[in-house]
């Protein structure tokens, strides 16, 4: 359906973040690994959130039921727009990341957490972008 992508394979040749505006309205950021036809391979999207009260951006996770150390995908067909994420976007996200992937490592280790025990992120304890 959208071969196009295709040409979009270079583009996304660095590691630096990328930001999807898509159909939904949803904003992400994540990292790009590769395109094929018409998905997009991505590593741990996030959505950028906007906290009207702080009057401030954070990021949380994009899919809470997803495994986030595994790649996932991304329709083409889904996209409205994609951009480099700004710096201090860019940096959250790195921080962000690597809190998640130090968290997901922990979870390996031990495996008798139950699924009870499973945080789910608030703004309150979200990191906020400044």
């Amino acid at each position: 359906v959208m071969s196009e992508l295709e040409d979009y394979g270079e583009a996304f040749e660095d590691d630096r973040p990328r930001v999807f505006k898509l159909i939904t309205g949803e904003e992400i950021v994540t990292t790009v690994i590769r395109t094929d036809d018409s998905y997009f391979i991505i590593e741990v999207p996030l959505e950028i959130r906007y906290n009207s009260i702080k009057q401030s951006l954070f990021l949380t996770k994009w899919m809470f039921g997803a495994d986030y150390s595994k790649v996932m995908t991304l329709s083409g067909t889904s996209i409205v727009s994609v951009s480099a994420a700004e710096d201090f976007v860019s940096e959250n996200y790195a921080e962000y990341r690597r809190q998640l992937v130090e968290g997901i490592i922990d979870k390996k280790e031990d495996t008798t957490e139950e699924y009870e025990q499973i945080h789910v992120e608030t703004d309150e304890d979200t990191p906020t972008l400044h």
